[in-house]
This record gives structure tokens, sequence and C-alpha cells, in this order.
């Protein structure tokens, strides 16, 4: 009777804290949303593999024609970097098809007897390669009068102009020699720490394909599909109702359109909205269920889909030099905390990775509490010059209320 009782207090008290943390979450999505931080948002917090959290809140714009669901589908932006880039060459690694230690131009021999074909993929993996962090590579499709370069961009579709940016503006279809020789004459910041970029991700396509003979988005997409995860995908207007997909900006300076069902990042739209640095979209649900199998040991349902070991190589790399502070792939808990520059909770464990995305996205994993927290928003719309999701710290003062309702904190 009395361990009956106990256990009766403890749901209990739980649900309590779990109702307290949910009125809080609503108080500061709903201030956030009102200062037009961004016009909706998705939230999901699973902790021991149960949902906690799973909300929608606001609409898809500032109209408020469309409300946010469970089933409305955002732009990941960076988090595709470890969903889509560092999971295919996880599953690589598992199949013996990728050596870390072997330099790029092992796998792509475009960029052989170059800087970047030397670099090991460990290094690129963990940002610490030293390339510069991006390149505009829409920049280089104008002459200085804003006229379209010979063989860049057509207003209309042609046999050599198929590669879709906008319903009226397509890209010439050999420009991603454009994009490698960019990538493959840039420059290199020397320095014994972490210098992010994603020039590598809009490589690992190619790798993908090279190994397996099948094409990244395919690749990725019968992975999850697998998984019964069928929202999570990239160009998700082929499978998705154009009302299901939320927008993000209004680009007023290279496809001059509100971009709707195609990627925002610039690089990912050139190369026909396939990418390992940006290009997947997906709803809080499905992008959740990929890091539950993580933290399940890499099944779902019974069914074993990666190797633990493999997870515990990628998420918990370590570094001689503890300036290296992530995995492959993932992002970790920087060495010294910043709330100026960290995303992710103050509590968070030293075992926790995850990632955030430029249109407003964030996800953290954290093993020792078995603790998954998604969010997804387009604070890109209807412009990137809209910071208030960083002025407000809205992501990280959710993350933070997280351990503090649902974790005993020492």
């Amino acid at each position: 009777m009395f361990k009956i009782l106990t256990l009766l207090l403890s749901i209990s008290f739980f649900e309590s804290k779990k109702n307290k943390l949910i009125n809080k979450i609503d108080s500061i999505i709903e201030y956030s949303i009102k200062e037009k931080a961004f016009p909706g948002a998705q939230i999901l917090v699973l902790k021991d593999g149960e949902e906690v959290v799973n909300k929608n809140y606001g609409y898809h714009t500032y109209d408020s024609l469309i409300k946010v669901s469970r089933n409305s589908i955002y732009d990941l932006a960076s988090i595709t970097k470890p969903t889509a880039g560092a999971i295919a060459l996880m599953k690589l690694h598992e199949n013996n098809l990728l050596d870390l230690n072997k330099p790029l131009s092992h796998y792509i021999k475009f960029f052989n007897k170059s800087r970047v074909g030397d670099v090991l993929i460990k290094d690129y993996l963990q940002h610490i390669s030293g390339i510069r962090p991006w390149i505009p590579f829409h920049s280089t499709t104008k002459k200085d009068d804003g006229q379209f370069k010979r063989k860049t961009l057509s207003y209309k579709q042609k046999r050599r102009y198929k590669i879709k940016l906008t319903d009226d503006l397509y890209l010439f279809n050999n420009f991603k020699k454009e994009i490698y020789n960019q990538i493959k004459k840039t420059y290199f910041v020397d320095s014994d720490t972490v210098l992010y970029s994603g020039l590598f991700f809009y490589l690992i396509p190619e790798i993908v394909e090279m190994q397996t003979n099948q094409t990244f988005d395919k690749y990725v997409e019968n992975l999850f599909s697998s998984m019964n995860l069928d929202s999570i995908l990239f160009n998700p207007t082929k499978k998705i109702d154009l009302k299901t997909i939320v927008p993000t900006e209004d680009d007023d300076f290279f496809r001059n359109f509100q971009i709707h069902g195609f990627v925002h990042d610039e690089g990912a739209a050139m190369m026909d909205g396939v990418s390992g640095n940006a290009g997947l979209f997906s709803n809080a649900s499905d992008l959740s269920k990929i890091y539950q199998m993580f933290l399940d040991d890499g099944f779902i349902n019974d069914k074993k889909f990666m190797d633990k070991k493999v997870i515990e190589l990628f998420t918990q790399y370590n570094n001689e030099n503890e300036k290296f502070y992530r995995g492959l792939g993932f992002d970790k808990p920087k060495p010294v905390y910043d709330i100026d520059k960290c995303t992710y909770s103050k509590y968070s464990s030293d075992l926790s990775f995850g990632h955030s995305g430029y249109t407003g996205t964030f996800f953290w994993v954290d093993p020792k509490y078995n603790l998954i927290y998604v969010f997804l928003s387009n604070r890109v719309y209807d412009t990137r010059e809209n910071r208030k999701i960083y002025e407000l710290n809205v992501r990280t003062k959710i993350h933070d209320l997280i351990y503090e309702n649902l974790i005993k904190i020492n």
C-alpha cells in the first residue's frame, strides 16, 4: 500500500511539474509571437522516451491564415548537417564505406592536389579544418549591373536550365562545377580552435553517391522511410501540399520571391535543393523520433537502424585538444558556457549534443538525462534581419526551464 501511495504521489508531482513547464513555455512563446520573433513554432520534449510536451503555436505567417499544427513542415536549415549529412556518413562508416581518417580527395578526385582535398573527413566534421565559414555562391551569378552572367540563370526553363530556384527562375545545369571550383580555390584560416563552416557539407552528397550508387536525397529519405518517418525529406513539394509547408524569407536580393516550399539556403537551392549543409524539411515529431533512436541504441520498435558504437563515436568524439569541443557533425557543449554564444541550456551535460538552424530551429539530446528538446520556427519570416529570437533568447530560456522542471539539478 505504501509503495502504491508513493508511486501515485510521484506521478502526481511529475504531472504538476509538467503542467508548470507547459504554462511557462506557453507564456514565453505567446510573448515571442506578440513581439514578432516568429509567427509560430512547434515544441516537443521527450523524457525517457515519452512525450512531455508536444505543442504547436501561432500561424505559418503573420496574416494568421494557417495555424501551425503537428503536421506543419519546417525548413530545418543547418539541422540538415547532423540529420542528413552526418547520419549518412554514419551509415557509410558502419558499412565500411567511409574511413574518417582519409582525406576528402580519397573520395572526390576533383579535389586532388589542393588544400581542400588534403583535409581529413573527421576534421571537416569537427569544424577544425580552418576552411572559411561560407561562400555566397549566388553572388557570382550576376554582373555589376545586376544582370545575370552567361550560363548562370534563366527566367524560363530550358534544356540547359533545369534546376528550379522558383517558379520563374532556373539555374544552369552545370553550375555545380562552379560551386566546386569556388570551394577548391577558397582560403583557410589557420587556428587551433573550432571554425564553423558549411562548405564540406555541400560535398557530402557526392561522397554518398560515389559509395552507394544512390543519390543523396534518395539514400537519406529511404533510411527515414524505413523508420516510418515520411515527413522528413528534401524538396517537400514533391510529396507534401504547400499549405502544410511553412514559408521562410521574402528574398529581395537573389530569387526575388517569397520562399515557400523551396530551401531557404541559397547554396542548397543551387544544388537543386539537396545538400548536406541545408535542404532538409521536417516536423518536430519526426525529427525527435530520429534522435530517440540514438538514445535507444539505434533501435525503433525493436528494429535496428544504426550501430550503437557508431552513434557514440559521432556524438561523443573525444579530442586531445579541449578547444576542439565538437562531435563529428554534431555540436557539443563548449568548454566554457557563454549564454550569448550558446543556444543550449547551461544545465546540459557533457554527453549532450545537437544543432541549431539559421531559420530558427534547434534540437538538443542529452543521453545523461534521456532528454530530447526540439524547437522549430520560421524566425526568418519575412526577413533574415529579424533577430528577436536571439534578443529574447527564446530557445535557451525554454531549454533551461525543461531541465529545471524535469531534472533534479544538483
